[in-house]
């Protein structure tokens, strides 16, 4: 078992991390498949120090030195030292020919050159302990977050329940009244450090968790010029590096998906290239939030993906069957989030309703608010204006026969007038006959359907 890392400070991201196992039997991870994994790190590198492989694999110098000895004895890599004039002696390890062979054989099992992956009942703790450090933001850093869109304080005050609860969210409403802004802009409230393995080993599978496009580092992770230092082994049990590199710190995820998505987000899946599975989206956010925009036009139904995360959140864990047929079960800690332009009665039956704990409503913004949202607007994008054609525009669009009144109106609008504008190589103005040339190509003949109205 792995010793879990008493917290050295607070703002320490390195303290939620457990300590490094510095043996083979430590780690958790079969030695066959550790020894493996440092015959193609060692290929990769071709000839590498005992630094340079703990800094690729994740693993202490300890357990580096534990598996080179073992290699070593086999006739699969050999030792030859370096010096440069004036420094110590540095020991440098390259494959044999029986190692070559050894590394190529591993190579077509599995591709995977990388930092070493944790047991799965280990991340299963780690997780269960992160739940307990969530932190909600106080309501004035949920102001602040939103404070770019126009908004009633009911509805903000609302957002921030739902949303901070940690239970299933859906908002709804038509479109371009900022929903995904909206969702966007409240999920960077969310505070905190958690923890994920680069990967994770279970029933001798591979499931990578890193994504570089959604983790973002707390830390710089690489030893401090490890491949200069003659003493790499005093670095890496220095106090600095105390704790497991297979786990990084990272900033509570943000993850969102739209259209794009299909069932393969749902489960784990396997690259046969790689001989790696990939972890499904919901163990990519874990300990973050999941949203998932316009909800009803991905490739798998609203059911399939409602049935499948809202059901296994109120249980707290997900199982997932590899490739090799085997299940894993894995706990899940995500805020999951549903936007969509639908009514909720097209997308849902009661069932799942009762599942989703809030149901939001963002609706169009009334005459005060449009009027609000085209001062900012001009603000903006710093266009001359007055408080007259503002007034004017908002008249304008709640005049009868218009389409319902949205919130990117304003936006859309005065950037036609700026494009109109620069073509005709003047500066732009938002002024009435500037509304009514832009009005008429956003929405069609206005005098027209004002007429038809009639």
């Amino acid at each position: 078992m792995v010793n879990q890392a008493e917290p050295d400070a607070p703002d320490d991201p390195w303290s939620y991390v457990p300590l490094a196992p510095k043996t083979i039997t430590e780690t958790g991870i079969p030695e066959a498949f550790l020894r493996e994994l440092l015959l193609k790190t060692v290929w990769a590198y071709d000839s590498a120090t005992p630094g340079m492989l703990a800094n690729g694999t994740g693993l202490h110098v300890a357990v580096v030195a534990e598996l080179i000895s073992g290699l070593s004895h086999e006739g699969l890599c050999e030792v030859e030292t370096k010096s440069a004039q004036g420094t110590a002696a540095q020991f440098q390890y390259r494959l044999t020919d029986r190692g070559k062979n050894a590394a190529r054989d591993a190579l077509e099992r599995s591709r995977y050159v990388g930092v070493a992956p944790v047991p799965i009942a280990a991340y299963n703790k780690i997780v269960e302990e992160q739940i307990h450090r969530f932190q909600r933001p106080p309501l004035e850093k949920i102001r602040q977050a939103l404070e770019h869109l126009v908004l009633p304080e009911r509805l903000i005050e609302v957002l921030g329940q739902a949303f901070f609860s940690r239970r299933a969210l859906m908002v709804y409403g038509p479109s371009g009244n900022g929903k995904t802004d909206l969702v966007t802009s409240i999920s960077e409230v969310i505070i905190g450090t958690v923890v994920i393995p680069y990967a994770l080993f279970g029933h001798g599978q591979l499931i990578r968790v890193f994504d570089p496009d959604v983790h973002i580092s707390k830390v710089d992770n690489e030893p401090e010029d490890a491949e200069n230092k003659s003493h790499e082994a005093d670095i890496w049990a220095g106090e600095a590096f105390r704790h497991d590199r297979r786990w990084l710190p990272i900033d509570r995820p943000n993850v969102m998906v739209g259209g794009e998505m299909g069932a393969e987000a749902l489960d784990m899946t396997y690259d046969a290239t790689q001989g790696v599975h990939n972890a499904p989206l919901s163990i990519v956010a874990q300990g973050g939030v999941l949203v998932i925009d316009d909800l009803g036009r991905q490739k798998v139904s609203p059911k399939e993906i409602l049935n499948r995360w809202v059901m296994m959140m109120e249980q707290g864990f997900d199982s997932f069957a590899l490739g090799s047929s085997e299940i894993v079960r894995l706990p899940l800690d995500v805020t999951l989030v549903f936007s969509t332009n639908l009514t909720v009665r097209e997308l849902l039956d009661e069932a799942y309703l009762r599942r989703i704990a809030y149901k939001i409503e963002i609706p169009g913004p009334d005459r005060d608010a449009m009027l609000e949202i085209t001062r900012r607007s001009c603000e903006r994008t710093d266009i001359e204006w007055s408080e007259f054609a503002a007034k004017y525009f908002v008249d304008k669009v709640f005049a009868p026969g218009m389409p319902e009144p949205r919130g990117c109106y304003p936006r859309d609008i005065i950037t036609t007038i700026i494009d109109e504008a620069d073509f005709q190589g003047r500066p732009p103005v938002f002024d009435r006959q500037s509304i009514d040339v832009a009005c008429n190509l956003y929405f069609g003949d206005i005098e027209t359907a004002e007429s038809d109205a009639a």
